[in-house]
């Protein structure tokens, strides 16, 4: 990071940006985790529409689509990495 950023956004002590990141994911997965692909796409939409109702982020013009889970390639590669 440039000086200037530093200038404007000075680092918060004691704050450690990272836990917070995992307290809100742990937060989600227990809010998400017994709901249907259509409940989390749900879920997620009115997350967004909230952000675009207070101007964090842009409204699109399409509708938002249903993605379908796979399984992540890199499951299992974590897997073969924490039997080892």
């Amino acid at each position: 990071m440039n000086e200037e950023f530093r200038k404007r956004f000075p680092p918060i002590p004691g704050f450690d940006c990272l836990k917070m990141k995992r307290d809100i994911q742990a937060n989600i997965h227990e809010e998400i985790k017994d709901m249907s692909s259509e409940e989390r796409a749900a879920y997620f939409n009115r997350a967004g529409a909230r952000l675009r109702q207070h101007g964090r982020i842009e409204a699109r013009d399409a509708e938002p689509s249903l993605v379908e889970e796979e399984s992540a390639p890199y499951s299992s590669a974590r897997r073969r990495r924490s039997d080892r």
